[in-house]
């Protein structure tokens, strides 16, 4: 069988991850010989050991760049505008494929009982075979299907000669290993990163900052301080504090008129409520029917990216508690929990430490492989406390990958008769 070649793979992978496997009662279906592949693919992996408690495997696979004609056609893509000579037509395949060898991280789970098989190509959703579900029109894949068994079939034979890990060790590249760098020592190599986080905050609020966030005690309900009472109109005023902190437009309005400005604007029908009264606001806090919204995200952004200021009743009492711990978002919250501060407010920081960490620089941000979406990685870090995550720089690569501390791989190994 033919040999992929880097550019082809990439095809298959943009295309297949692209289909809406999961979420409808059909399965994306493929011809008669990509199945044949496929079945002699799992059954090879049944001698690999799994990687996890669910039955996953994954190890690694590679491809060569190829020739310049595997990227493209010159012609076809000078005729579209796409590149204006061959020599920038050269520079971007080489921006592409600067390597000769490509490498690929694979992954594949089964499940025999329900008929499920799924496999995943550089961290991405590409084929998957679900007994359950009815088959539509066929797909011919069987040229991807076969290279992936190809691939397979040599990582077997390297494995059994000794030299499958070796190799990997030595010549996988650091793009695709999972591990942690200082944000000091990232701020150090790209300065301007660490010169424009800064630029909205002065160094006293940096220190008052780290300490009032410092002694804050790790348990939620044991810090000094409770509100007896609040209105609508008190946590618009809460609300207020930090937008004039951070110099928010509108701060010439009233305090309502700023929430709703600023706020997510799903409020659980806060607007509608007595804005004095106590037994209001407390009513429609214990009203189940109303929640469902986003009265609490204060600074609005995207799902990891806003800030909330949540009213928390102890006991018939109130205090305040404080949730943004977004890098872009850090200096935002750090002022909005200075002005509640001095302020006199009883105010809870969600993830203090990992913020007065941040702040002085010491925090450890995640390096997550290439392919590797990086948001919500927690799950690659399993005995560090990691918030914030990204993708080696193609910028100072090697520089930044010298500072930072990564995972051992895992071995691949056959299971043990």
């Amino acid at each position: 069988m033919k040999k992929l070649t880097a550019p082809r793979v990439a095809h298959y992978i943009e295309i297949l991850s692209r289909v809406g496997y999961r979420g409808f009662d059909y399965s994306y279906s493929y011809d008669d010989k990509t199945y044949e592949f496929l079945d002699e693919l799992f059954e090879l992996l049944k001698t690999v050991k799994p990687v996890s408690k669910n039955g996953a495997r994954e190890l690694w696979f590679c491809a060569d760049r190829g020739t310049i004609e595997d990227f493209g056609d010159f012609d076809e893509l000078l005729e579209e505008g796409e590149v204006n000579s061959r020599e920038e037509f050269e520079e971007w395949w080489l921006s592409e494929y600067p390597t000769e060898k490509v490498w690929y991280h694979f992954g594949a789970v089964e499940d025999e009982d329900i008929g499920y098989r799924m496999i995943t190509l550089r961290n991405k959703f590409v084929i998957e075979v679900d007994s359950r579900k009815e088959k539509n029109c066929p797909n011919d894949i069987s040229e991807f299907a076969g290279w992936l068994l190809e691939q397979l079939k040599e990582c077997i034979s390297k494995i059994k000669d000794g030299t499958y890990n070796f190799l990997v060790e030595k010549e996988l590249p650091v793009k695709h290993r999972t591990g942690t760098i200082t944000r000091k020592d990232m701020w150090d190599i790209f300065p301007e990163s660490r010169e424009s986080f800064f630029e909205n905050i002065s160094k006293a609020d940096v220190d008052e900052f780290i300490r009032l966030a410092s002694e804050q005690s790790g348990d939620m309900g044991k810090f000094e301080g409770r509100l007896k009472t609040i209105t609508a109109n008190d946590f618009y005023s809460f609300c207020a504090l930090g937008y004039k902190e951070n110099a928010y437009n509108g701060c010439d309005r009233m305090p309502k008129e700023q929430y709703y400005l600023h706020a997510d604007g799903r409020d659980d029908g806060l607007a509608e409520i007595d804005a004095d009264s106590p037994d209001a606001f407390r009513e429609w806090y214990h009203d189940r029917n109303r929640h469902g919204g986003h009265p609490w995200e204060v600074c609005r952004g995207g799902n990891s990216t806003h800030v909330s200021l949540y009213v928390i009743d102890d006991k018939n009492e109130y205090y305040l508690m404080l949730d943004g711990d977004a890098w872009n978002r850090t200096i935002e919250t750090v002022k909005f929990y200075l002005a509640l501060r001095r302020a006199g407010l009883p105010v809870f920081l969600q993830e203090a430490k990992t913020l007065v960490a941040r702040m002085n620089e010491t925090e450890k941000i995640g390096i997550v492989p290439d392919g590797v979406i990086p948001a919500y990685c927690e799950s690659h870090f399993p005995n560090e406390h990691i918030i914030d995550f990204m993708n080696l720089p193609d910028e100072n690569q090697e520089e930044f990958a010298r500072h930072c501390v990564w995972q051992p791989l895992v071995p691949a190994r056959f299971i043990e008769k």
